[in-house]
């Protein structure tokens, strides 16, 4: 089976438009933040459903069902979930309500932050190999009999590898694939719709059970409707200009 694994959407609909034309597969799987920060959060979420709608609730589809936690968003942030909130018919945010905070498919598990506290959203970045939030992580995949757990949240891909003598690495993705052994992995796939790895394109990979095969992929899209829609919808300038940097 040939997984499509997007992450953090965020109601750029140029973007995601254009990882779709772009790949072929057999399933699609998302990790969460499908809206938020863009112009687009109903044409995004509307293709998600349309999509089948699969995967798990990021913490910007939990500040629309729970807006009291945007008291520790960003001022950026908080006003990309206000005009999500102002564009999303009630069935969509019904949806998002329904979205489980973490989702075991085959031998994997998607979880848009980390395990042991997956509605707190914990960061962990490539930098924080040893997080005690990774760690945990790593210990709830072998409870649950995961070897590989896709995430997203930081929108900074990487992968971190759970050794045998207990340590973990962390490696740098670079476009490409890799493939798995036998021990445990989690990876960080990166953000469709608001890179920052400073490569604007729109990252995510593509995930062969068969072969066990991961591959990094990103693809350029057409930032400056990306951009111009934002301007329009009165958001902030920066959301805009981020995105040619990739920041």
């Amino acid at each position: 089976m040939k997984y499509l694994i997007l992450s953090d959407i965020h109601s750029n609909i140029q973007a995601f438009s254009k990882v779709l034309e772009t790949e072929k597969y057999d399933k699609i799987l998302f990790l969460g933040d499908v809206v938020g920060y863009g112009a687009d959060p109903y044409l995004c979420y509307k293709r998600f459903l349309e999509l089948g709608g699969e995967g798990v609730i990021g913490n910007h589809e939990y500040g629309v069902i729970k807006p009291f936690t945007l008291v520790n968003f960003s001022e950026n942030a908080r006003l990309g979930v206000m005009h999500a909130i102002k564009n999303l018919p009630k069935e969509y945010v019904d949806h998002m309500k329904e979205l489980p905070e973490k989702l075991q498919v085959e031998d994997f598990i998607l979880c848009h932050s980390m395990l042991g506290y997956p509605l707190e959203f914990p960061y962990v970045f490539p930098e924080n190999k040893d997080s005690v939030f990774l760690r945990e992580s790593f210990e709830a995949m072998r409870k649950c009999g995961a070897k590989v757990m896709f995430t997203g949240h930081t929108h900074k891909p990487c992968i971190f590898k759970y050794k045998s003598d207990e340590t973990i690495e962390m490696y740098d993705s670079k476009n490409g694939d890799i493939y798995l052994d036998e021990n445990l992995y989690i990876i960080n796939v990166g953000s469709v719709g608001q890179s920052r790895n400073s490569i604007p394109k729109a990252h995510y990979i593509v995930y062969d059970t068969y072969e066990r095969k991961v591959s990094f992929r990103a693809v350029d899209y057409n930032i400056k409707e990306a951009a111009k829609r934002i301007e329009e919808a009165g958001l902030p300038d920066f959301l805009a200009k981020r995105l040619y940097l990739g920041i």
